[in-house]
């Protein structure tokens, strides 16, 4: 590894010496500068970015300040709307009170009930037409008790107090009185248009107006803010300020309360302070269910868990702010309880939105200043450059000259010319060196002359010794081709015979075992024995010719050839298939399509060829699909064939079936016996009567599988005779015949 190293690095290209001069002056002032630069640019590059950093935090803090002040504001504002709310209902629960304490100090009212059938109540307006008694009842006998008809004859003296507070105050929508027997004085009432949906309305006292105030006990001046409700009217969603009414001697007279619609809240508070579309308000009660919220943010409203989102006020990471991830990008959600309700009113805007203003002051001055420090150290390098170079070219005066005359005197030394220089370089060290070269070019001559010598004897040796190798590798070679030969022999003959056995042996088992079983009646049991007879004396016949065989596939034996029939030999093959078949239970069609022709073969290797192809295709077909075998005669040649219904074989596979040992997918086909020589035999004897196998696959709605086919040449001198004979085929008593 060290030798090629070296010998790379000797190969590469020099460089001249004032260019390498060049470099090491660039390298000695470069490095250290841009080193230099590289560790000032990064001071001030992280102090930039932390007075920056700073700057940011500070200015986000403000931003942040600034939203939490506004946030802050809205909230005393909301506090301060939803006091005067308060403020109106208790106004209007003192001046009940009194009026129900001292019913005679006021003047007297009375109440003039009108039943309205399409309500199915009984109504009394006031004089303005804005102020209205209702009472419902199941039918119009049922009428307004006597306690009912004086409590609103006093209870219709507050309507100064409604009507004031409900114009001083936009939020408040209606004010009202209800009675503790159910019935109510409201001003102003609803004449809209009704509810679409029709809903029932059940008594005014199962209402959350009516039963939330009961929990403020007597002499206790509170108001309670009910949840947010689907008003009995067609005005929607609203929350109700409401508190009880005792007279003086602390029993319950009723309620007042003043409704405040969602929508109208929104408009008059929500919407006036947060007018922005880059972020939305709500307003949730002491359990964190939803009261008002501005339009545009209800569909991430509807997403978000309010109560994880808004019960804890702590921040995160530092921040004034509390971050959650919405549609996909984190959202800023500030938040303010409000005093008088204990209700939060909460602010969502995108952090990126947020602090936007920041990120970008941040991001352009941190690129001026790196601009700015980059045009700096590029100056201060292109200086330093360029007083390299002039140094490097007055070094190269005083340096360069003497080596290039080195130089050439070891150029003239390479080219065998040794040569010896006595210039005077003015240079005490290049001097000495000079010195020193004189003395080594006289050794170097002398080491050259009986070099020489050493080097003819040493190339007469080489010659010799490489002759004498080279006969040794020629012998070695041949001996290893014959070994690999005779190894390569050895390996199919054993694989030839195990696979040439196995179809006698299978005929012999499979009849014995029919016998056996009982599965062949008595009177056929001679036919089957003789059969089994004539497979053993197959077997016996194939021992004694596989030497024969053996050399027959090596070439050192010719096939005997001898003159066939090869209707007969159709016969022969198909007489010895059909029995078996029939008794395995499998489906065997035989068609002779064409009549007698003369052939020139060996029949026991041409059996050998059609024994295989058949007993493949019984390998590769299921049990119930057909196999046939077929003869006829197609272009001056006897075609035989062999049909299967088997899977087929891939595309790729076709050019390589022939191959000696090749199996198309060994491991789904593992469990099939075989190994893999029996076509390339059959291909080999093909070859032999010099026929042709070959391969069809079949691929279509009409099924799957293969037809191999064996074609032998006619005989040359019958061959005219045999095209002229234009009778029909004789009828064979095999022909269609079937074992399935």
């Amino acid at each position: 590894m060290k030798l090629s190293s070296r010998f790379n690095l000797a190969r590469r290209k020099p460089k001249a010496f004032a260019i390498q001069l060049l470099l090491s002056m660039l390298a000695g002032s470069l490095v250290p500068l841009l080193l230099l630069s590289a560790i000032a640019g990064q001071t001030v590059r992280s102090q930039l970015q932390r007075s920056s950093q700073l700057s940011a935090e500070r200015t986000e803090m403000n931003y942040i300040r600034m939203y939490e002040n506004h946030i802050e504001e809205q909230a005393q504002s909301i506090d301060s709307e939803l006091r005067k709310v308060e403020s109106a209902v208790l106004v209007a629960k003192a001046m009940a009170e009194a009026l129900f304490s001292k019913p005679s100090a006021w003047p007297e009212t009375f109440v003039e009930y009108e039943y309205d059938e399409a309500e199915n109540r009984y109504v009394d307006l006031d004089e303005d037409g804005k102020g209205m008694v209702s009472i419902r009842v199941e039918s119009r006998e049922e009428k307004p008790t006597a306690e009912q008809t004086r409590d609103f004859a006093i209870g219709k003296n507050l309507h100064p107090v409604f009507r004031a507070q409900t114009a001083n105050n936009p939020n408040i929508v209606t004010m009202y009185y209800i009675h503790p027997q159910s019935g109510s004085y409201v001003y102003p009432f609803y004449d809209g248009p009704p509810a679409p949906d029709s809903r029932p309305i059940r008594k005014l006292t199962t209402y959350p107006f009516y039963t939330d105030a009961l929990i403020v006990p007597p002499g206790v001046d509170e108001v309670v803010w009910t949840k947010p409700y689907y008003d009995i009217t067609p005005r929607g969603w609203m929350f109700t300020a409401t508190t009880p009414v005792y007279d003086d001697k602390r029993r319950l007279r009723g309620i007042v309360a003043a409704d405040v619609t969602v929508d109208s809240f929104i408009g008059n508070v929500v919407d006036t302070n947060f007018d922005t579309r880059d972020g939305y308000a709500l307003l949730l009660d002491s359990h964190y269910t939803l009261i008002a919220a501005q339009q545009h943010g209800l569909y991430e409203i509807n997403r978000m868990n309010l109560i994880s989102a808004f019960r804890s006020s702590r921040p995160q990471d530092g921040r004034q702010y509390r971050i959650m991830e919405l549609s996909g990008e984190n959202k800023a959600v500030f938040s303010r309880s409000i005093p008088s309700t204990h209700w939060t009113l909460g602010y969502i805007i995108a952090e990126r939105t947020l602090l936007e203003p920041v990120y970008s002051a941040t991001k352009e001055l941190n690129q001026r200043t790196e601009r700015a420090l980059t045009l700096q150290l590029a100056l201060l390098c292109g200086l330093a450059v360029m007083l390299s170079i002039a140094l490097a070219f007055f070094l190269r005066a005083r340096i360069a000259r003497p080596v290039d005359r080195l130089a050439e005197a070891f150029a003239k030394m390479g080219e065998g010319k040794v040569a010896v220089t006595h210039h005077d370089t003015r240079v005490l060290e290049f001097n000495r060196l000079l010195h020193d070269f004189n003395r080594m070019s006289g050794k170097v001559s002398e080491l050259m002359e009986a070099q020489a010598a050493l080097n003819a004897d040493l190339e007469h040796k080489v010659r010799l010794r490489t002759a004498e190798l080279k006969e040794m590798n020629d012998e070695l070679e041949m001996r290893v081709r014959e070994l690999t030969r005779l190894e390569q022999w050895r390996k199919e003959l054993f694989m030839n015979i195990s696979h040439d056995l196995k179809t006698p042996i299978t005929l012999i088992q499979g009849y014995i075992e029919a016998i056996h079983e009982g599965v062949i009646p008595e009177e056929q049991t001679g036919f089957y024995l003789r059969r089994i007879r004539d497979g053993i004396a197959a077997i016996t016949h194939f021992v004694r010719s596989l030497n024969e065989l053996s050399l027959l596939e090596t070439r050192q034996l010719a096939a005997r050839m001898e003159p066939l029939d090869a209707t007969e030999l159709f016969r022969a093959i198909a007489s010895k298939w059909a029995p078996y078949m029939e008794l395995a239970g499998r489906p065997f069609r035989i068609e002779r399509l064409s009549g007698g022709a003369p052939l020139l073969g060996d029949a026991h290797l041409l059996g050998r060829v059609l024994d295989n192809l058949i007993e493949n295709a019984l390998k590769y077909t299921e049990e119930r699909l057909p196999v046939a075998f077929r003869y006829e005669l197609a272009e001056g040649a006897a075609k035989f064939s062999v049909i299967d219904a088997g899977p087929g074989i891939p595309e790729d596979a076709i050019p390589y079936v022939f191959n000696s040992f090749y199996r198309v997918d060994k491991s789904r086909n593992s469990g099939i016996p075989g190994s893999g020589l029996g076509l390339s035999i059959a291909k080999e004897i093909a070859a032999m009567h010099g026929g042709e196998l070959s391969v069809d696959v079949r691929r279509g709605e009409g099924g799957s599988g293969c037809t191999f086919a064996l074609s032998l040449p006619l005989r040359q001198e019958a061959g005219a005779a045999s095209e002229r004979r234009t009778e029909a085929p004789p009828a064979d008593e095999y022909r269609g015949a079937s074992a399935g």
